[in-house]
């Protein structure tokens, strides 16, 4: 789906990277799955998703065109300045409330989450587009992660309780 604005500018630096995967490997820690590692191939790819993703209005691109094989997580925020890593890893974390652990599914509710702990994803890339919008200041970041979460019937032994 083409865009309905031009894309925002590419705002990753390595210092962002580094606080956003110390963040999320901190939650990874929590719930017994390995810390992720940074791939750089991976880095480039959740930056044009970041890019691409910031084309349209908050979060309408959605994750169409997400190519196989890859998990995602999509954040998108407000603000007078760039956001942080950790206040998307943050976002996504908060959805450990809406998990079940003893259901160990798939819920649309929590899987930010579910894949942001999921055990069996060992590399991850981060990118983040932010600049003026429309209305105010924006940001979208994106975490890739390889091999992907979220999969049916692998709940239960890579989203670990804390």
């Amino acid at each position: 789906m083409p865009g309905t604005r031009p894309a925002l500018p590419d705002t990753t630096t390595a210092d962002f990277q580094a606080e956003a995967l110390a963040e999320a490997n901190a939650f990874r820690a929590k719930h017994h799955a390995p810390p992720l590692v940074l791939d750089p191939a991976l880095n480039a790819y959740a930056q044009s998703r970041a890019t691409s993703r910031s084309e349209q209005e908050a979060l309408g691109a959605g994750h169409t065109g997400l190519r196989a094989g890859t998990g995602e997580n999509i954040f998108w925020g407000g603000g007078s300045e760039a956001l942080p890593g950790s206040e998307a890893v943050k976002s996504w974390y908060s959805e450990i409330d809406a998990y079940d652990f003893s259901a160990a599914k798939f819920s649309g509710s929590s899987g930010h989450f579910t894949q942001l702990v999921w055990k069996g994803s060992t590399k991850v890339g981060i990118g983040r587009a932010s600049g003026q919008g429309s209305e105010y200041f924006e940001t979208y970041i994106v975490f890739v992660f390889e091999p992907p979460g979220n999969m049916q019937g692998a709940f239960a032994e890579n989203v670990l309780p804390a």
